[in-house]
């Protein structure tokens, strides 16, 4: 029953701060008014399919972040606080050890994670669209998630997470980059 109760009110918090943040990134730079009309006034100029794409978007991000915080949080026993901050050596481990399939796994499971927040984020917003905001937002989640980690002891912070987790949500919005890039180009040249 806790761990239930847990689990709701975590997701909970995170989607409420999901939005909330989402909302402020988008009313950001605009003068006058509050959050809520801009927002509603935005929804008037987007079209219907642009909404629904969002709007799909949006549900996959928030069951995304549920499942990323369930498996590197919620879904552990609190144990010891510990850490490891000498860059890349889990990449030095795996070349000593020569067990390349738990740490290719280890490696490449912390670059596939935030791979989905950097290609869903460019679609939700046009502030997302850069390298730039792929990085920061990803180093700051992958932060949160490793010091969460640390602090509950739910996990260990390590400096290589953050650093594959970071690149991984960079590659994410590389990808959507490079798609949006050559849907773009297609829908030029069928204007011709």
């Amino acid at each position: 029953m806790f761990r239930e109760t847990s689990v709701i009110k975590s997701a909970s918090a995170c989607i409420f701060a999901v939005i909330m943040v989402y909302y402020y990134m988008e009313s950001k730079n605009r003068k006058g008014g509050s959050i809520v009309p801009k927002f509603f006034y935005k929804l008037k100029n987007v079209s219907r399919s642009e909404l629904i794409v969002k709007g799909i978007c949006t549900l996959t991000l928030l069951i995304y972040l549920y499942c990323v915080l369930d498996i590197t949080l919620l879904d552990r026993t609190p144990g010891l606080h510990r850490h490891v901050l000498r860059p890349l050596w889990e990449v030095r481990t795996m070349v000593r050890s020569g067990e390349f399939t738990y740490w290719t796994g280890q490696i490449g499971g912390n670059l596939i994670m935030l791979f989905p927040l950097g290609f869903l984020l460019p679609i939700m917003s046009d502030r997302f669209r850069s390298l730039g905001s792929a990085l920061i937002v990803g180093f700051f989640f992958s932060f949160f998630i490793e010091f969460t980690q640390y602090y509950t002891g739910r996990g260990l912070f390590e400096s290589d997470d953050l650093m594959h987790n970071t690149l991984g949500a960079c590659a994410g919005c590389l990808v959507y980059m490079i798609i949006s890039d050559r849907l773009t180009r297609n829908e030029n040249d069928t204007d011709y």
